[in-house]
């Protein structure tokens, strides 16, 4: 299992928030695993 920084988690779930891209979209540009949003 690989941690991700508060901050990056934040910055994904703000993009997705957003409307940036789809949930599995976000996850990817964010380079964080769907189930850590």
């Amino acid at each position: 299992m690989t941690k991700y920084s508060f901050e990056t988690k934040l910055e994904a779930v703000k993009a997705y928030i957003n409307g940036m891209g789809s949930y599995k979209t976000v996850a990817q540009q964010y380079q964080v695993g769907e189930d850590d949003l």
